[in-house]
């Protein structure tokens, strides 16, 4: 082999040199990478690839009293696009305009100077979710979030109220059960490719405990159905700014409906004006005109100062106090009986009571029904406290007024719980809409009781007073209108002039039209309170309100199991004794009603004095009120732990259980049962702690709860009347969206019509 030459040589080890120096270059480079910035490059590669993925949790759903979804969240997809991503922006920006159905330009401008992550919708369809998936396009990622939707649309939608787009609740039962509702997010750690996709292929799936917990209401979906469409229609047929109507079980202080007109629909609440979506049951005071001369007249039946045949000369329509205020009735009244006052709705009838009564006595009542304070329920917040004076401040003409309902503000909230009272044998419930709170597993981890604010008055007293109110419906009384043959009611009218603040005295030509109502008149299971604000031009609350009353109260019933009766119900007045003589109409055999006195002390100061005793037989607070259990969807059902008697030959005690819960127990006991009603039991033979046998036959009777007789599902979209701020550009009704896939389809509930009754005599302001 030839030597190289001294040329060849020197290139030579000039390119061993040249490799030397690569590969020493190399070396220096790999330990700076791989040791001298290790940290620092292994901190820039995660925050390039690396970012943490906050997993949404699944919000609990809210339930009515028959475990129908109100408020449920759905699967939805956000879709957000990495600026810096894109290889072709006007392309990709085209492209996904024409998938979600968003105007180019406008698309275009939000994502030009985008570097980062930027959200471009949220809440895609399926559908186009599918479509953006189609295209892989790079810097375009779509995370897997939850839309809440609200099934029903308007539905009892001031008191569920709505979330936000972070999942939050911003107003209503969302707001104030947001703790309950919603479980804590999930922060991970997840790596994302090139086109920023997520490569934890479970990362954006729903982890096992992130649900919130679920809500079951006191509320009745079908009765919330019926009360909304009829307050709707009744605002638009009167020409009213707004109507309110919410109906109470008296026995328990159950929220079995609760409507406002105008509403919204809480899948698009931004269409809504503020105003629309305020709670007025709750917020907004009002006079209650003559509705609230039933108080007064109670008030003073307590106090034995006067009788129900006790006579008042009504001064013939116009009666003067102070030689300055003047009263005045719609016709002119000689002697009255306290009952005819009431039935005829004498405004200066209730002023003289009043006067009898005195300013400090009708201060403590209208205190002790807790007039002038909230009423203690429990979830929703703004409730307002209304306006009542101090005692110091209770003067004549204060007392006259108030007697028939003016210079006094009250919540419709308020009033429909004192009435209930009356209808509770005088023992005032706290309000309650919140029953159950259960976990993902189907554990009641929060159960609400029936709560006993105080006994304001005697059964006696009580029944008096709705013997009265059954006069005002019937023939002569103002609120004819609103009687439903097959279902004794007992009730009263009202019509308050409105204050004007910047006059400074009541207005001539705008009215609160009212009424009030029990039924049945023997056995009351609702009270009804229907609310119209300056309907015109008929604006008496027997001629405008009493028919809705009767639309509301004749298609609720039969939805309860309340049996319809085809007797003519008279007034039945309970006495001490038996006596052959009274106030008109009287019944003397009236004899299941606990006559027993309310002791009020001398130094008793109304709600914030001593609470009397509960009359004897009358119920104790800690009966827990108990849905019969059912399915709440996947992962759901409550679950009860009633105690039964494990004795084989005693009887067990099977209150509170429901049908199934109570044929298992008395399996237990090789006994046969008959089963009455639907619901949990309230009633049962033999009675607990009997001797019993195998063999033996046990009555047990169910009070209509929670479990539901058949009925068709409501129908999603609303009752035929405009939402404020018309549909708008997005309906979250139509096919193919979130909501319309949780959203119930059926038949609308038969309407009935106004009924019948012929019209009340002629009113005036404050008198009917």
């Amino acid at each position: 082999m030839a030597e190289l030459s001294g040329t060849q040589r020197t290139r030579v080890g000039l390119l061993c040199l040249f490799f030397a120096l690569l590969f020493a270059l190399g070396i220096a480079r790999a330990v700076d990478l791989q040791i001298v910035r290790r940290d620092e490059l292994r901190a820039l590669q995660r925050e390039k690839t690396e970012t943490v993925l906050t997993i949404p949790s699944l919000r609990g759903d809210i339930y009515d009293c028959h475990l129908e979804k109100l408020a449920t969240s759905v699967v939805s997809d956000t879709l957000s696009v990495h600026g810096m991503s894109l290889k072709d922006g006007g392309e990709v920006f085209y492209q996904l305009s024409e998938a979600l159905d968003m105007d180019y330009e406008t698309l275009a401008r939000r994502l030009e100077y985008a570097n980062g992550y930027k959200v471009v919708k949220r809440y895609l369809t399926e559908e186009e979710s599918s479509k953006v998936r189609s295209m892989g396009l790079d810097g375009v990622v779509l995370e897997q979030g939850y839309l809440r939707v609200y099934p029903n649309g308007p539905l009892a939608a001031h008191l569920l109220g709505f979330v936000g787009v972070d999942g939050m609740g911003l107003e209503g039962l969302e707001l104030a059960l947001n703790s309950s509702l919603s479980a804590k997010p999930r922060r991970v750690k997840v790596t994302r490719d090139k086109r920023g996709r997520v490569i934890m292929g479970n990362a954006s799936q729903p982890i096992d405990g992130l649900r919130g917990a679920s809500v079951i209401l006191t509320l009745d979906k079908r009765i919330q159905f019926i009360a909304e469409r009829a307050i709707a229609k009744a605002v638009v047929d009167t020409n009213a700014k707004s109507g309110m109507v919410i109906a109470v079980r008296p026995a328990t202080g159950e929220i079995v409906a609760s409507a406002v007109y105008p509403t919204f629909d809480p899948n698009n609440y931004g269409l809504a004006e503020a105003s629309a979506r305020r709670n007025m049951i709750l917020t907004d005071p009002f006079e209650p005109g003559s509705t609230f001369k039933v108080i007064t007249v109670a008030a003073a039946l307590e106090e034995k100062i006067i009788a129900p045949d006790s006579v008042f000369f009504c001064e013939n329509g116009f009666y003067k106090i102070n030689g300055e205020t003047i009263i005045r009735d719609t016709a002119a009244y000689g002697d009255l009986t306290v009952s005819q006052i009431v039935q005829k709705s004498s405004n200066i009838g209730a002023s003289k009571i009043g006067e009898r009564l005195g300013p400090r006595k009708l201060h403590n009542y209208l205190t002790r029904f807790s007039f002038g304070e909230k009423s203690g329920l429990a979830y929703p917040s703004g409730e307002s406290a209304g306006l009542l004076r101090a005692a110091k401040d209770f003067h004549v003409v204060d007392t006259a007024n108030i007697s028939f309902g003016q210079g006094i503000s009250v919540t419709a909230l308020q009033l429909v719980m004192a009435v209930s009272a009356l209808a509770n044998e005088g023992v005032l419930m706290r309000p309650m809409l919140v029953s159950h709170v259960i976990d993902s597993e189907g554990n009641i981890i929060e159960q609400r009781e029936r709560d006993f604010v105080r006994q304001v008055v005697s059964p006696l007293t009580a029944g008096q007073v709705l013997s009265m109110m059954r006069m005002a419906v019937m023939k002569g009384g103002t609120g004819t209108r609103a009687d439903i043959p097959e279902y004794p009611i007992a009730g009263k009218t009202g019509t308050s002039q409105v204050y004007s603040v910047s006059s400074g005295t009541y207005s001539h030509d705008s009215y609160v039209a009212s009424f009030i109502g029990v039924a049945p008149y023997e056995k009351p299971e609702l009270c009804l309170l229907v609310v119209l604000d300056q309907p015109w031009p008929s604006y008496y609350g027997g001629v405008v309100a009493a028919p809705v009353f009767k639309e509301i109260m004749s298609q609720a019933l039969p939805l309860l199991d309340v049996p319809p009766t085809d007797k003519v119900v008279l007034p039945k007045w309970p006495t001490p004794e038996k006596a052959s003589h009274g106030a008109p109409g009287v019944l003397p055999d009236y004899g299941n009603l606990n006559f027993v006195r309310v002791v009020i002390p001398k130094n008793d100061k109304g709600s914030k004095g001593p609470i009397p005793r509960l009359g004897p037989g009358l119920p104790r607070a800690g009966a827990a009120i108990v849905p019969a259990s059912a399915s709440l969807g996947a992962g759901f059902e409550p679950k009860s732990s009633a105690p039964v008697a494990q004795n084989p030959f005693v009887m067990p005690d099977l209150s509170g259980l429901t049908v199934r819960e109570a044929m298992a127990a008395l399996s237990q006991h090789k006994m046969m049962g008959e089963y009455l009603g639907s619901g949990v039991a309230f009633s049962q033979e033999p009675k607990p702690g009997a001797r019993v046998g195998p063999g033996d036959v046990a009555r047990v009777e169910f009070r209509s709860r929670a479990q539901p007789r058949e009925y068709q599902p409501l129908e999603a979209r609303y009752m035929g009347f405009p939402l404020p701020g018309g549909p708008g550009p997005e309906n979250r009704g139509d096919p193919g969206s979130p909501v319309a896939a949780a959203q119930d389809a059926a038949p609308s509930l038969p309407s009935k019509g106004p009924q019948g009754g012929g019209a009340p005599p002629g009113q005036a302001a404050g008198a009917r």
